[in-house]
Formats: structure tokens, sequence, C-alpha cells
């Protein structure tokens, strides 16, 4: 049961942005879409210096490596408002220095090229704009927090779509700074398919892009629930309006980015993302679609509100370090998916499963003893993407790992009175309802002001230090037991998706996957067992043990290939499920933590 009244005081005035004048405005425009270029012109008004700086953002939020965006730039110029060139300069890989000769008012003309279509970039064809400001648009330096203007001239059968508030006409936008304006992407298209629903006082749109079959009764029902869900956890409703922006595609694909009042997500294939008959539990890709969902959604409240100092505000030039990311990004993985599950969309079974095997992944990761937790979060700016074999792993396995831990030690030293629910309810007051970021120590602090003990040896030895987790002993604290099992099955094929006998999806670095296949391939047979769809490829591998060769046939471009899988020994598993000996405490505890009623 819930203790106290959700703070419903929903922020429905309207913000600055609606009204507010600018005297920096862009326009964008598209000549010939299938070049994948976008026409920018930004008038600067309300200059007073000799020169003026503008310049392109070198990352995104929600992705802590250097983007580049400037190397999307071609074609720069700047002129008077009568139009008359003015002199510049480019000072470094981001900023161009404009001398303004005096002019209070200058107009800057580039083209930027987008054919990227993931939720971090932006695209443009004759079917569609997705524009992600950030990778776009350049700002003002110094200037940032003032309002700005965007228009949007697309043709006449398209339709705008944004979380951001229209000032007048559908295709005109005013943000109350820089830093809003690059927090609300745009989808422009004849196409997109808008579902909406209403909850707890606020509006929530839908907008689903591409070639995809599914029940749209289903599809907002799902999100309802996952949205009441999560709102049950930090028990306030920080926007009126939240926009769901999906990109289904026919190829493998996963991405999402999160933003204060919208998420934009790209997933496919569209054909694999099957939705469950009868309102069944989600699985299998539809199961993937809802968990991203759900993970973006959170970071509304962890990230986007409640934010590390260290990015309050962002700076888009350089990058902002901090060893707090494996809560944003891990616990927000972690929340994703108690939240599908508190709103009825996986069972108990499911949820146990997914949070032993990344467990298992983090605990058995050889780099969890070279690189602390607390810097896997600060060094990802430089080891993300390239750092030497065996000595890095990612915040996400991390912090979501934490996240159950650090929810059952909060359980069960409050006897169950609060939860890491609590924490976040904690931390939203005291951070973004007082404007201001998250301290390196504040999660700690929080903790311990939530839990009423300290977690001073635990950040030492576990989040700063390399030292091994009592795994076992939090979750028998929270009715649970966590066992380690060999393997039955070696499982080759766990890792592709099939359409038929046709690769629809498949892991590269999987076992499969590491021999050469592809997206489009069509098995044929595995040794002498014909193959004709999932289950019968799956269950063509049960003759075969560890150290067998398994002959795996297939076809490319009509052509028959024989290639040979050696099959593998499956690795040490972890297993989480209820504990039968728990007490009646340790039992309610673990109830109490499925159903979110602590």
């Amino acid at each position: 049961m819930i203790r106290f009244l959700f703070a419903l005081a929903i922020l429905l005035a309207a913000p600055r942005s609606a009204t507010a004048q600018s005297d920096i405005n862009y326009d964008v425009t598209w000549d010939s879409p299938e070049d994948h270029y976008y026409n920018v012109s930004m008038e600067i008004g309300g200059l007073t210096n000799e020169t003026v700086d503008v310049r392109m953002p070198a990352w995104r939020p929600g992705r802590y490596v250097m983007q580049n965006y400037a190397r999307y730039v071609i074609g720069f110029e700047a002129k008077t408002a009568a139009g008359k060139a003015l002199p510049f300069e480019k000072i470094d890989k981001d900023t161009w220095r404009i001398v303004t000769l005096g002019e209070n008012q200058i107009v800057v003309k580039y083209q930027n090229y987008a054919n990227v279509l993931d939720a971090g970039e932006s695209y443009l064809d004759e079917t569609e704009a997705y524009l992600n400001p950030i990778s776009v648009l350049m700002n003002v330096s110094g200037r940032m927090q003032e309002p700005v203007g965007l228009t949007i001239q697309q043709p006449a059968n398209w339709t705008v779509i944004s979380a951001l508030k229209s000032r007048g006409a559908a295709n005109s936008f005013v943000a109350a700074d820089y830093h809003e304006l690059v927090d609300s992407p745009f989808l422009v298209s004849p196409d997109v398919e808008m579902l909406t629903f209403e909850t707890h006082g606020a509006t929530f749109d839908i907008a689903v892009q591409g070639d995809w079959e599914f029940d749209r009764d289903r599809l907002i029902a799902d999100h309802k629930a996952i949205v009441e869900a999560q709102i049950d956890i930090i028990q306030v409703v920080p926007f009126s309006r939240y926009l769901f922006m999906y990109h289904i595609v026919p190829d493998q694909a996963g991405h999402g980015v999160e933003h204060k009042n919208s998420t934009s997500i790209v997933l496919g294939p569209s054909a694999a993302m099957t939705m469950p008959a009868n309102g069944g539990y989600a699985d299998g890709m539809y199961r993937s679609f809802l968990g991203v969902a759900s993970h973006e959604l959170f970071h509304a409240w962890n990230v986007e509100r409640i934010r590390p100092a260290a990015m309050y505000p962002t700076d888009y030039s350089k990058e902002q370090y901090t060893t707090q990311m494996w809560i944003f990004e891990g616990i927000t993985d972690y929340y994703a998916d108690v939240a599908l599950h508190r709103a009825g969309l996986t069972t108990e079974k499911g949820l146990l499963s997914g949070l032993a095997g990344t467990v298992g992944a983090f605990d058995q990761d050889p780099g969890r003893k070279i690189t602390s937790v607390a810097m896997s979060s600060f060094d990802s700016w430089s080891k993300q993407n390239d750092a030497p074999p065996g000595t890095f792993y990612s915040f996400y396995t991390a912090g979501k790992s934490m996240g159950l831990f650090l929810d059952m030690e909060v359980r069960s030293r409050t006897n169950g009175e609060r939860s890491l629910d609590d924490v976040f309810r904690y931390l939203y007051k005291k951070y973004p309802e007082q404007d201001r970021g998250v301290p390196e120590s504040g999660f700690q602090s929080a903790l311990e002001s939530v839990s009423g003990s300290s977690f001073q040896s635990f950040f030492d030895n576990h989040i700063y230090g390399t030292e091994d987790v009592d795994w076992e002993g939090t979750m028998i604290k929270g009715g649970l037991t966590l066992e380690q099992r060999a393997g039955t099955d070696p499982a080759p094929w766990m890792r592709v998706y099939l359409g038929g006998m046709t690769i629809l999806a498949l892991d590269p670095s999987g076992p499969v996957g590491a021999l050469g296949l592809k997206n489009g391939d069509s098995f044929t047979k595995i040794g002498d067992t014909p193959v004709t769809d999932q289950a019968s490829f799956e269950a063509a591998f049960s003759a075969y043990a560890p150290g067998d060769i398994a002959k795996v046939i297939f076809l490319r471009d009509g052509e028959e290939h024989t290639v040979e899988l050696e099959i593998k020994a499956a690795p040490i598993q972890l297993v989480l499920q209820a504990n039968p000996s728990a007490s009646d405490s340790e039992d309610a505890i673990r109830r109490s933590w499925l159903s979110g009623s602590n």
C-alpha cells in the first residue's frame, strides 16, 4: 500500500517556451531529400560584439562518447540581414567565428548531411525526415539559455511530430532555450500513425513510423500499464504530455534515446515483433520492444531530471565526467524490468531470469576485478568503445546488478518499510525540485537517509573497489535464492531470430554469428535434420553434446553453403528464484518488491 498521496501537482503551467520571443531562430528545409541534406538557416539577433561564435555539439546526452557532429556540416556561410557576406574562420573542429562588422543581426546558413537512421542521429529521404536537433543545429556561444525558435518547411501532406510545443503554426516551435530544443527530436512524415491515451492528468502519444502489423488496443494498454507502474515508483508526474516516438524497421536494429518529455526508439526487424495473442505475457522481440520503452520512460525522471551535478547544465563541447552513470543508466535498466513486471507484462520467472542473467554477466566479467563500477562510468568517455580485452565492462550491466542488490538491502535493513523506490523519491525532491544536480556522493547519502544506516563499506568495497559482492546473502534477506548451476544446453541458437528458415536478426558475436552468417541467410539443415522454423532449428541441436561438431547448411543468394559449428559447453548459469525456506518477513519483502506495495 502506498504510504502517501501522489504528488499530482503536475507541471501543467505553460513553460516559458510557449510565449517567449527569440532572437535566435532556425529555419530547416530540404530540396532533394534522397541526397540526405538538410538546409539550415540560422538568424541571430541582439548582437553587440565584434565577433560571434557558433558551434556544433560534440556529443549528445544519452551517449557518453564524443560524436563530432561538425563532420556533417558543409557549405557554411554568414551574411548580414541584407545579404552581404561576412568574414569568418573556423577556430576548432566544432566552432566558426564570424566577424559581425557592427551588424546586430546576421544569418548563418549551411547544409547538414543526415543519413543515419538511429535514435541519436538524424535522417532524411523521400519518405520521412527525422530531425534530431543535437546533430543538426548549431548554438550561439554564451547564449544557450535564451529562447530559440524553429520552423520546419515540410511538404504539404507531411505531419510534424515533436514533444516541443508549437507557436501558432503546426510546423513552428519555440523552446525555452537551446537545451530544450536539442532535447526534442522531430519526426516529419506522411505515413506516421498516432495513438493517444491519458492517465494521471497527463497525455501520452505514441507515434509509429514503419511497416508493422500491430494491435493498437494492446499497444496502448501495454504503454499505459508501464506508465502507471513507473508513476507509482516516483509518485510525481513531471510533464503534461509525453511522446513515445517509434521507427519500426525491417532490418535488425535496437536503439533508444531518452528526452525530458519524449523518447525516440528505432527497433527491428518488424517481422519478429509479433505481439502476444489473447492477452498473454510479452515475449521475444515484443518483450524487448517494451523493455526499451520502459527504460527510456524511466529516464524522464532518472537522468533527465535527477541529473549528475557534473552535467548540470550540459556542456556539449567537451566531456563531462562523473562516476554515477551506473546509477543513471544501469539502475534505470533495473527499473525498466521491474516496471514491466509490476505492469503485468512479464512473469515473476521472466523477471528473475533476466536479472540473474545480468548479475551473472557482471559477476563473471574479468574486467570487474580490474575496473571499479565507479570507473566504468568515469572512463566511459575514452574506453566505452575501445579498451584492452577483459579490462572494461558496461555500466549498464553493473548498475542493473547493483540496483537489485541495493533494493534488497534497503528493504531488508528497514524490515520492508522502505525500498529503492523511496530513494528515488528522495532524490527527486532533493535535487530536481530544488533545481540542482546530484553530487558524486548524493546517491550514497540518499541511501543512508532513507535506510537509516551506513553504506560506506559497500561503496568502498564494491563501487570504488573491486571486491566480490555477497549476492546470495542479500538475496536471502529479500526472500530469494541465487544459485550457480551448470548449464544444460549449449544453446547456440539463443541469439538468432528466424522468420521461417530465414535469419531476421542475430548477434554477430554469438556462436552462429561468429561463423559468418548474416541476416537474410536461410537455414536448410543442421546435420541431417531439416530446418523449417525457429522451433525446429533449436530442436535440431538436441542430439549434440559439448565437443561435437554440427554441420550447419544454409542458403545465401540461392547458393548452398556448409559451415561447421563446434558445440560448446553451456556457461555456468545463475538462477534467481523465490526461496521456499524464506521466513514470513523475508517472503513479505519479496512480494512487496514484486508488487511495488512497500
